[in-house]
């Protein structure tokens, strides 16, 4: 009886103290001073409005995650976004609780659907001399939907791979340019799955695509 007790108060003693530091995250925290960061970044680094459903908050298990609500992402002045998602949940550091800068271990996107035309003009407005933003993270995207003027050409994408933004805009520019050492598909490192891809008016369904990290010379 006496061990069944002790159990009984360990338990309600750690309950307190896990609800304690909950609070004491949110008060101290302040996942919407994240929040305004990483609409900052968005905004000065990619040229991109950020815009999602309040509030925003943490998640603590199994690591730190900012968890935002059906956040957009549009080029200025456009009311369509580029990219619409479920949630966005942001994997950071603990000590980005104290620090003022942003650095992103990994991004998580539900559902995301990413209208193809919208990125087109997107990377037609960069400027191909600036130097891209130093971003390398791990993303993982679920049931993800690509469409083109509105109309989905790819359903139920699912992806797990590693970004490189510098890597990213080299190959925008040798596809661009037509150069004979430009890859048809982007550098992401990664395994992909298509549940229903529509090309050119085929078909295809259950594609998987695993690529590697390009070799080094």
């Amino acid at each position: 009886m006496r061990l069944r007790r002790s159990l009984k108060i360990a338990a309600l003693l750690l309950l307190a103290v896990a609800v304690l530091a909950a609070l004491a995250l949110r008060h101290y925290a302040q996942p919407e001073r994240v929040a305004a960061m990483l609409a900052e970044q968005a905004r000065t680094r990619l040229g991109l409005e950020l815009k999602f459903e309040p509030p925003a908050r943490y998640s603590l298990w199994p690591r730190l995650r900012l968890q935002l609500e059906q956040p957009r992402f549009a080029l200025p002045g456009e009311s369509e976004p580029l990219l619409a998602l479920e949630r966005l949940d942001v994997s950071l550091p603990w000590s980005s609780l104290r620090d003022s800068s942003l650095v992103i271990e990994e991004l998580q996107l539900e559902k995301p659907q990413l209208e193809l035309t919208a990125l087109q003009r997107w990377l037609d407005t960069g400027d191909d001399n600036a130097a891209p933003p130093d971003l390398r993270v791990h993303l993982a995207v679920s049931d993800a939907t690509l469409l083109r003027d509105g109309k989905a050409v790819a359903r139920g994408v699912d992806f797990a791979g590693d970004i490189n933004a510098q890597d990213l805009q080299r190959w925008w520019q040798e596809l661009v340019q037509a150069a004979p050492t430009a890859s048809a598909l982007p550098p992401l490192p990664g395994q992909a799955q298509i549940d229903t891809l529509e090309l050119d008016g085929v078909t295809l369904k259950g594609v998987h695509i695993e690529s590697t990290p390009a070799r080094t010379q």
